[in-house]
């Protein structure tokens, strides 16, 4: 194994599962601006009403979606008139700010990024709606200097567990699906879709699941290269190999 593919949210960084968590203070700001009267409340439920439909569309075959797409819509109904561009971009920027702010960075990770990376070509594989939220928050975190490849499911236009996804995380990192350790903390998407595409997969789940083998589970990342180094000990870095 000479590689590991490694989800974002869930798996290297926190966030809040609800949308509506991190309030919608910025979004309201833009919205107000663009000539919507209504509250914060309202501009909460417009935005959530339109990732809400546009998730469930995606749901069907998988194909991503842009802020911008969420911006149209929510503005759509807060104005009950086209948005142009430049609003439709303003807004995105708001709302992806409000997020962000559920998005909570977990100490060491960047440690046990540097150490994984001695022994592995680290690829991040990641659903995402933005292109500018990973490699931001890999700053934030220290470790962009650590990932080899970043692959998005906007770039590529299709969302885990699509099978587009994954090819182009292989041709990206050049790499044989069977010199491959997908990690992530969605069943789906991140342990059974990979497994299909001929890579072995770890589950990023805090509790003893179904279907896992405790040989496939960690509980963080950060125990990540205790587990990989018992199981494949040629992957540890030279200096550890035999150290108890």
């Amino acid at each position: 194994m000479r590689h590991l593919f490694l989800d974002f949210f869930g798996t290297l960084v926190n966030y809040a599962d609800s949308r509506a968590g991190q309030g919608y203070a910025d979004t309201h700001a833009s919205m107000r601006a663009f000539g919507a009267a209504g509250t914060e409340q309202e501009t909460a439920d417009a935005w959530l009403d339109a990732f809400h439909r546009l998730n469930a569309e995606s749901d069907e075959d998988h194909r991503e979606f842009t802020m911008e797409e969420l911006s149209r819509r929510a503005i759509l109904r807060l104005l009950g008139r086209e948005p142009d561009a430049t609003e439709i971009a303003a807004g995105a920027a708001s709302n992806m700010a409000d997020w962000e702010r559920g998005v909570v960075l977990i100490p060491g990770m960047a440690q046990t990024l540097r150490e994984l990376g001695q022994s592995f070509t680290l690829t991040i594989v990641s659903n995402t709606h933005s292109a500018s939220v990973v490699p931001r928050q890999l700053a934030a975190m220290g470790a962009t200097d650590l990932i080899a490849n970043i692959v998005t499911s906007l770039e590529v236009g299709f969302r885990k567990p699509h099978s587009a996804i994954y090819q182009a995380a292989l041709d990206r990192a050049d790499a044989d699906p069977a010199r491959v350790i997908f990690v992530g903390d969605t069943w789906d998407a991140d342990f059974d879709g990979p497994r299909a595409h001929g890579m072995e997969a770890v589950l990023v789940a805090p509790a003893p699941r179904d279907g896992v083998p405790e040989t496939r589970r960690v509980a963080s990342v950060l125990d990540l290269p205790d587990l990989l180094s018992f199981r494949y000990p040629s992957t540890r870095p030279i200096s550890t190999r035999g150290v108890a």
